[in-house]
């Protein structure tokens, strides 16, 4: 079988479009460049009210109208809660000690009738956290009208003297002000910068060593690295960070066999943790040379 075109056959010429196909051909483009723009028009007036709600409400905010129509939504509730008694008609602290009932009420901003919805127990407990005397506060609404607070007082453990005032300090090592330090009964002393982060560790240490603790009249942090300690009497103890439990160790036993007397011994250097140095007064000194003079005659 031949496959092919025959020759002398023409295919047949393309009609021209009629003028009607032409017109509806124009139609179509024309609705598609119109809805093209619609679209791209209603795109920028989309734009254009979102801009023109953001200025209004920027403007409308900067006049206080939100802020004024949300206290007086919250003055209305407030007044409708009182009206069917949910007041507070009584607060109720547990642990108060050294806390000043007027610091206490200060920042609570707590009133008898005040609506009990008003209080805000969270932000109630963050104001009172932030009174020096209190390390943690718990404040529970008991419907309708009583407010529980609970205080955990700081615990002071030391007194700090910084730049020529005194500070207590807790069991956190947090410092404390207060205008009568000896009303806390008899505390360390500890001094110098650092002292505070640092004396907790220390004096929890010094448990362990009842002869030290006894006879311990000061503690100084020195450039926050290391300890001085003074005993009873004006000794200078030399306590390295690196070794404070050997140094500890040795002078307990230096004072339990009574080897450290104020009348010859000025300094104890222990801060090298397998030897230790003595610096005697210069009496002692004086003693020691009679006596080899006494000894050479």
């Amino acid at each position: 079988m031949r496959l092919g075109l025959t020759k002398g056959r023409k295919s047949p010429a393309r009609r021209p479009k009629s003028e009607t196909q032409r017109t509806a051909t124009s139609r179509k483009v024309n609705k598609k460049k119109n809805a093209r723009t619609i679209r791209v028009y209603a795109d920028y007036g989309r734009i254009f009210t979102g801009f023109l709600a953001i200025i209004v409400a920027a403007i409308l905010w900067i006049l206080g109208y939100p802020q004024q129509l949300y206290l007086e939504t919250l003055n209305k509730f407030d007044k409708f809660t009182t009206s069917l008694g949910f007041k507070v008609q009584e607060v109720i602290v547990q642990g108060r000690t050294n806390t000043h009932q007027q610091d206490l009420m200060k920042v609570l901003h707590i009133k008898r009738g005040d609506s009990i919805f008003s209080i805000d127990p969270q932000q109630a407990r963050f104001r009172l956290e932030n009174l020096e005397w209190v390390r943690h506060a718990t404040v529970i609404r008991s419907l309708p009208d009583i407010i529980h607070i609970k205080i955990e007082e700081r615990h002071p453990i030391a007194i700090w003297q910084h730049q020529g005032q005194f500070n207590l300090v807790d069991t956190d090592g947090t410092a404390i002000l207060t205008k009568n330090h000896r009303h806390y009964g008899v505390l360390p002393l500890v001094v110098g910068e650092g002292a505070p982060q640092k004396s907790p560790e220390i004096l929890k240490i010094l448990t362990n060593y009842p002869n030290v603790q006894k006879n311990l009249q000061a503690l100084s942090r020195v450039r926050e690295r290391r300890w001085n300690i003074y005993l009873v009497g004006g000794i200078l103890v030399k306590l390295s960070d690196h070794s404070l439990n050997q140094g500890l160790n040795t002078l307990e036993k230096l004072l339990s066999e009574q080897r450290l007397s104020i009348n010859n011994i000025k300094e104890v250097d222990l801060r090298a943790p397998e030897r230790y140095f003595l610096k005697v007064t210069p009496e002692t000194i004086k003693n020691i040379n009679a006596n080899r003079k006494g000894k050479a005659t």
